[in-house]
Protein backbone atom coordinates (compact mmCIF):
# COMPACT_ATOMS: atom_id res chain seq x y z
CA UNK A 1 0.00 0.00 0.00
CA UNK A 2 1.71 2.93 -1.09
CA UNK A 3 1.14 5.73 1.98
CA UNK A 4 -0.48 9.23 0.66
CA UNK A 5 1.99 12.11 0.60
CA UNK A 6 -0.12 14.57 2.08
CA UNK A 7 -1.96 15.27 5.00
CA UNK A 8 -3.94 12.57 6.91
CA UNK A 9 -5.96 10.48 5.17
CA UNK A 10 -8.96 8.33 5.09
CA UNK A 11 -8.40 4.81 3.52
CA UNK A 12 -10.75 2.46 2.17
CA UNK A 13 -10.07 -0.99 1.37
CA UNK A 14 -12.11 -3.25 0.20
CA UNK A 15 -11.33 -7.40 0.00
CA UNK A 16 -13.18 -10.13 -2.13
CA UNK A 17 -12.00 -13.72 -1.58
CA UNK A 18 -12.83 -16.19 -4.64
CA UNK A 19 -16.33 -15.13 -6.36
CA UNK A 20 -18.55 -15.47 -9.39
CA UNK A 21 -19.56 -12.21 -11.30
CA UNK A 22 -19.08 -9.99 -8.05
CA UNK A 23 -18.98 -6.54 -8.98
CA UNK A 24 -17.03 -4.43 -6.45
CA UNK A 25 -17.42 -0.11 -6.83
CA UNK A 26 -16.45 2.62 -5.02
CA UNK A 27 -17.24 6.36 -5.43
CA UNK A 28 -15.80 8.95 -3.51
CA UNK A 29 -16.15 13.09 -3.64
CA UNK A 30 -13.55 14.07 -0.54
CA UNK A 31 -10.21 14.82 -0.28
CA UNK A 32 -6.43 12.68 0.16
CA UNK A 33 -8.69 9.33 0.44
CA UNK A 34 -6.99 6.14 -0.82
CA UNK A 35 -9.28 3.53 -1.87
CA UNK A 36 -8.39 -0.63 -2.76
CA UNK A 37 -10.08 -3.48 -4.18
CA UNK A 38 -8.38 -6.61 -4.44
CA UNK A 39 -10.09 -9.48 -5.97
CA UNK A 40 -9.47 -13.11 -6.39
CA UNK A 41 -11.64 -15.68 -8.51
CA UNK A 42 -13.62 -15.32 -11.99
CA UNK A 43 -15.34 -12.95 -13.85
CA UNK A 44 -15.15 -10.15 -11.55
CA UNK A 45 -15.39 -6.41 -12.03
CA UNK A 46 -13.96 -3.70 -10.36
CA UNK A 47 -14.61 0.44 -10.32
CA UNK A 48 -13.02 2.89 -8.36
CA UNK A 49 -14.25 6.83 -9.10
CA UNK A 50 -12.88 9.55 -7.03
CA UNK A 51 -13.08 13.50 -7.49
CA UNK A 52 -11.04 15.86 -5.21
CA UNK A 53 -7.47 16.33 -4.92
CA UNK A 54 -4.73 13.95 -3.80
CA UNK A 55 -6.73 11.15 -3.59
CA UNK A 56 -4.95 7.50 -4.66
CA UNK A 57 -6.75 4.58 -6.18
CA UNK A 58 -5.63 0.90 -6.30
CA UNK A 59 -7.14 -2.64 -8.09
CA UNK A 60 -5.53 -6.01 -7.91
CA UNK A 61 -7.34 -8.78 -9.85
CA UNK A 62 -6.12 -12.45 -9.85
CA UNK A 63 -7.40 -14.81 -11.86
CA UNK A 64 -8.24 -18.32 -10.83
CA UNK A 65 -9.39 -21.62 -12.43
CA UNK A 66 -11.35 -24.51 -10.90
CA UNK A 67 -12.61 -27.53 -11.86
CA UNK A 68 -15.49 -25.90 -13.50
CA UNK A 69 -13.67 -23.75 -15.80
CA UNK A 70 -13.26 -25.59 -18.88
CA UNK A 71 -14.33 -22.60 -21.26
CA UNK A 72 -11.12 -19.33 -20.49
CA UNK A 73 -13.89 -17.09 -21.08
CA UNK A 74 -15.38 -17.94 -17.92
CA UNK A 75 -11.81 -16.22 -16.27
CA UNK A 76 -12.14 -12.96 -16.75
CA UNK A 77 -12.47 -9.56 -15.61
CA UNK A 78 -12.60 -5.95 -15.76
CA UNK A 79 -10.75 -2.64 -14.06
CA UNK A 80 -11.89 0.75 -14.05
CA UNK A 81 -10.23 3.93 -12.12
CA UNK A 82 -11.45 7.31 -12.76
CA UNK A 83 -10.12 10.48 -11.10
CA UNK A 84 -11.14 13.92 -11.99
CA UNK A 85 -9.07 16.48 -10.00
CA UNK A 86 -5.11 17.35 -8.92
CA UNK A 87 -2.21 14.71 -7.91
CA UNK A 88 -4.23 11.86 -7.85
CA UNK A 89 -2.32 8.12 -8.70
CA UNK A 90 -4.21 5.39 -10.12
CA UNK A 91 -2.70 2.08 -9.99
CA UNK A 92 -4.01 -1.16 -11.76
CA UNK A 93 -2.23 -4.93 -11.27
CA UNK A 94 -4.46 -7.46 -13.38
CA UNK A 95 -3.16 -11.00 -12.97
CA UNK A 96 -6.12 -12.72 -15.31
CA UNK A 97 -6.91 -13.98 -18.03
CA UNK A 98 -9.26 -12.41 -20.63
CA UNK A 99 -8.96 -8.69 -19.17
CA UNK A 100 -10.14 -5.02 -19.56
CA UNK A 101 -8.04 -2.39 -18.18
CA UNK A 102 -9.31 1.56 -18.07
CA UNK A 103 -7.97 4.30 -16.10
CA UNK A 104 -9.28 8.26 -17.01
CA UNK A 105 -7.77 10.95 -15.26
CA UNK A 106 -8.73 15.16 -15.52
CA UNK A 107 -6.96 17.69 -14.39
CA UNK A 108 -2.94 18.47 -13.54
CA UNK A 109 -0.44 16.17 -11.60
CA UNK A 110 -1.86 12.92 -11.78
CA UNK A 111 0.19 9.28 -12.05
CA UNK A 112 -1.12 6.60 -13.52
CA UNK A 113 0.39 2.89 -13.81
CA UNK A 114 -0.89 -0.37 -15.36
CA UNK A 115 0.98 -3.88 -14.56
CA UNK A 116 -0.95 -6.49 -16.71
CA UNK A 117 0.18 -10.41 -16.63
CA UNK A 118 -2.38 -12.37 -18.61
CA UNK A 119 -3.85 -13.16 -21.83
CA UNK A 120 -5.78 -11.83 -24.15
CA UNK A 121 -5.17 -8.04 -22.43
CA UNK A 122 -6.84 -4.68 -23.05
CA UNK A 123 -5.37 -1.26 -22.04
CA UNK A 124 -6.32 2.26 -22.25
CA UNK A 125 -5.32 5.05 -20.43
CA UNK A 126 -6.87 8.47 -20.81
CA UNK A 127 -5.32 12.00 -19.12
CA UNK A 128 -6.35 15.14 -19.56
CA UNK A 129 -4.75 17.90 -18.38
CA UNK A 130 -1.27 19.17 -17.32
CA UNK A 131 1.90 16.95 -15.82
CA UNK A 132 0.32 13.53 -16.78
CA UNK A 133 2.68 10.27 -16.37
CA UNK A 134 1.87 7.02 -17.43
CA UNK A 135 3.42 3.79 -16.88
CA UNK A 136 2.26 0.45 -18.66
CA UNK A 137 3.52 -2.93 -18.45
CA UNK A 138 2.19 -6.07 -20.50
CA UNK A 139 3.38 -9.75 -20.07
CA UNK A 140 1.05 -11.15 -21.91
CA UNK A 141 -0.27 -12.49 -25.68
CA UNK A 142 -3.28 -10.62 -27.10
CA UNK A 143 -2.57 -7.36 -25.90
CA UNK A 144 -3.78 -3.95 -27.06
CA UNK A 145 -2.37 -0.64 -25.18
CA UNK A 146 -4.01 2.28 -26.16
CA UNK A 147 -3.25 5.47 -24.42
CA UNK A 148 -4.26 9.42 -24.69
CA UNK A 149 -2.69 12.26 -23.44
CA UNK A 150 -4.08 16.10 -23.95
CA UNK A 151 -2.10 18.83 -21.76
CA UNK A 152 1.17 20.05 -21.27
CA UNK A 153 4.54 18.52 -19.43
CA UNK A 154 3.27 14.57 -20.18
CA UNK A 155 5.23 11.31 -20.30
CA UNK A 156 4.63 7.93 -21.25
CA UNK A 157 6.16 4.97 -20.68
CA UNK A 158 5.18 1.53 -22.18
CA UNK A 159 6.42 -1.80 -22.29
CA UNK A 160 5.42 -4.72 -23.70
CA UNK A 161 6.67 -8.51 -23.34
CA UNK A 162 3.83 -10.51 -25.19
CA UNK A 163 2.65 -12.33 -28.73
CA UNK A 164 -0.12 -10.36 -30.79
CA UNK A 165 0.45 -6.52 -29.97
CA UNK A 166 -0.90 -3.44 -31.09
CA UNK A 167 -0.07 0.13 -29.36
CA UNK A 168 -1.24 3.37 -30.17
CA UNK A 169 0.10 6.45 -28.09
CA UNK A 170 -1.08 10.38 -28.89
CA UNK A 171 -0.01 13.05 -27.04
CA UNK A 172 -0.92 16.80 -27.32
CA UNK A 173 0.93 19.53 -25.29
CA UNK A 174 4.38 20.72 -24.50
CA UNK A 175 7.37 18.85 -23.76
CA UNK A 176 5.97 15.24 -24.44
CA UNK A 177 8.45 12.50 -24.05
CA UNK A 178 7.23 8.99 -24.55
CA UNK A 179 9.14 5.91 -24.32
CA UNK A 180 7.92 2.39 -26.16
CA UNK A 181 9.58 -0.96 -25.95
CA UNK A 182 7.88 -3.88 -27.44
CA UNK A 183 9.50 -7.49 -27.56
CA UNK A 184 6.88 -9.53 -29.34
CA UNK A 185 5.88 -10.92 -32.39
CA UNK A 186 2.82 -9.45 -34.40
CA UNK A 187 3.58 -5.71 -33.47
CA UNK A 188 1.63 -2.44 -34.58
CA UNK A 189 2.63 0.90 -33.12
CA UNK A 190 1.31 4.22 -33.76
CA UNK A 191 2.55 7.23 -32.06
CA UNK A 192 1.01 10.74 -33.06
CA UNK A 193 2.69 13.75 -30.88
CA UNK A 194 1.71 17.21 -31.64
CA UNK A 195 3.10 20.25 -30.00
CA UNK A 196 6.35 21.46 -28.53
CA UNK A 197 9.95 19.73 -27.64
CA UNK A 198 8.97 16.45 -28.29
CA UNK A 199 10.85 13.42 -27.42
CA UNK A 200 10.04 9.95 -29.02
CA UNK A 201 11.74 6.20 -28.72
CA UNK A 202 10.71 3.13 -29.66
CA UNK A 203 13.06 0.12 -28.86
CA UNK A 204 11.15 -2.88 -30.74
CA UNK A 205 12.24 -6.50 -31.18
CA UNK A 206 9.71 -8.58 -32.77
CA UNK A 207 8.90 -9.91 -36.03
CA UNK A 208 5.65 -8.38 -38.08
CA UNK A 209 5.99 -4.63 -36.98
CA UNK A 210 4.16 -1.86 -38.66
CA UNK A 211 5.14 1.52 -37.27
CA UNK A 212 3.48 5.09 -38.06
CA UNK A 213 5.23 7.94 -36.42
CA UNK A 214 3.86 11.56 -37.06
CA UNK A 215 5.25 14.28 -35.17
CA UNK A 216 4.63 18.38 -35.01
CA UNK A 217 6.59 20.27 -32.82
CA UNK A 218 9.45 22.73 -32.42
Amino acid sequence: MIKNPLTKSRATRILSGIFWVVPLAYADTDFTNTAAIEQVGNAYQAVISQSGDGNIAHIRQVATRTELDEDLTAVNGSAEIAQSGSRHYAEINDFGKINAVTVQQWQSDNMALANVDGNNNQVRIEQNGLGQDVLVNSDGNGNTVSVMQLGDYNSAAMAIDGDSNRLYLTQNGDSNTSNIQIAGNHNSVTALQLGNALDYSLELNGNNSSIGVTQNGS
